[in-house]
């Protein structure tokens, strides 16, 4: 009965990585997306309009995104950094 708990526990935690990395991140990108086609509009005159909360939180959204993307990069090859150069990233041993 122990192992039945653990591993559901064990399945709550995967569940909850999946929908954070496989649907939150594609999200966040949508959302970069949108902020980015709304930061400059024009207007009847033919004047451009900067938003400039849009632009921010479109470029909040990237820097989020690329450092997730990195992380990811960095996770996966994180054996391999360890053996080749000696650094021990997210507790490699």
């Amino acid at each position: 009965m122990h192992t039945l708990w653990l591993n559901l526990r064990e399945l709550w935690d995967v569940l909850i990585a999946a929908l954070i990395l496989g649907a939150g991140v594609p999200m966040v990108f949508a959302f970069a997306v949108r902020w980015w086609a709304h930061a400059e509009t024009v207007d009847a005159q033919g004047q451009v309009k900067r938003n400039y909360v849009a632009y921010s939180g479109a470029v909040l959204c990237m820097i989020l995104i690329i450092a997730v993307v990195v992380s990811g990069i960095l996770f996966t090859a994180k054996a391999f950094i360890a053996h080749q150069f000696g650094i021990h990233l997210f507790g490699q041993k």
